[in-house]
């Protein structure tokens, strides 16, 4: 049932489970939202001006009782969306608040924030603006086409990164990752040690399809399919060996967009079609 559901239903759950997840793990370090500590605020150090302008809000924003708020109000709203998502008002009320909390945490401290944290930015934003659509299938195409493609800009530009990257182009990168404390696993350290080309493979094959990945869009359907589910597992593997779970998440609920593009591509008529409809 969960997957049988409406396209930006599925997109919205999954991300409201990141979203919860990446909540409820800020809470759980709320002794670092102190003065001083790791994630304290740092509104008057990043935007002096607005300190200078606004003194008591500023002092506010970086007391710790605002973080806790903050990530409590993000964490329910995400279990809120993930529970009722299939609602059109809770989705969307969900998605605003969510786009707004996530502002006001990279306002209060722009540090711990990752890519995973940015693209559930953009599932928010996107969400909450559509919703507003009075039209309901309109709502919904938009949304996933605009998912869809920040998907596809977010592959490509990681992969050019690596693409020009000197390290990456060696086929050495994977194996110096995997090798750290913070994002390394020793299981698959040893192995690619062993046998030093395969680490080459899969730091040029993260690159060939990262870069390729916009082929999805004229492969035919199980093959765009079969792709789709290479980056799936591909970002399975991140997140059970480098430890970057939300990456999980936040890129896999912008695959039920892409699999709707698929499925809106193979529906669309042909030229000779379109042209007799017209006549």
């Amino acid at each position: 049932m969960f997957l049988s559901a409406p396209p930006e239903v599925t997109a919205r759950r999954v991300a409201s489970l990141g979203t919860l997840v990446s909540a409820l793990e800020m809470l759980s370090q709320s002794r670092k939202f102190e003065d001083g500590e790791m994630l304290s605020g740092q509104v008057a150090n990043t935007r002096p001006k607005f300190a200078r302008r606004f003194p008591r809000l500023t002092r506010a924003l970086e007391s710790k009782k605002a973080a806790v708020a903050l990530y409590g109000i993000q964490a329910g709203a995400s279990a809120a969306t993930l529970i009722w998502g299939h609602k059109r008002a809770v989705r969307t009320a969900g998605s605003a608040v969510l786009a707004v909390t996530g502002a006001a945490g990279r306002v209060r401290s722009p540090f711990g924030g990752d890519g995973a944290d940015q693209l559930q930015q953009v599932i928010n934003v996107v969400l909450a603006a559509t919703g507003t659509f009075k039209d309901g299938e309109q709502a919904r195409d938009v949304a996933m086409r605009a998912l869809a493609l920040e998907t596809t800009i977010s592959y490509v530009a990681s992969g050019v990164v690596k693409l020009v990257s000197p390290v990456w182009l060696s086929g050495e990168a994977f194996t110096g990752v995997i090798r750290t404390h913070n994002y390394g696993d020793q299981r698959v350290y040893r192995l690619v040690h062993r046998y030093p080309l395969l680490g080459r493979l899969v730091t040029w094959g993260t690159i060939a399809a990262e870069v390729s990945f916009p082929l999805v869009f004229v492969l035919p359907k199980p093959a765009a399919r079969a792709y789709l589910g290479s980056m799936t597992l591909f970002h399975l593997g991140i997140g059970q060996f480098m430890g970057l779970n939300r990456f999980v998440l936040a890129f896999g609920a912008t695959h039920p967009a892409l699999l709707y593009v698929f499925a809106r591509n193979e529906q669309r008529p042909g030229p000779a079609a379109e042209a007799l409809a017209a006549a």
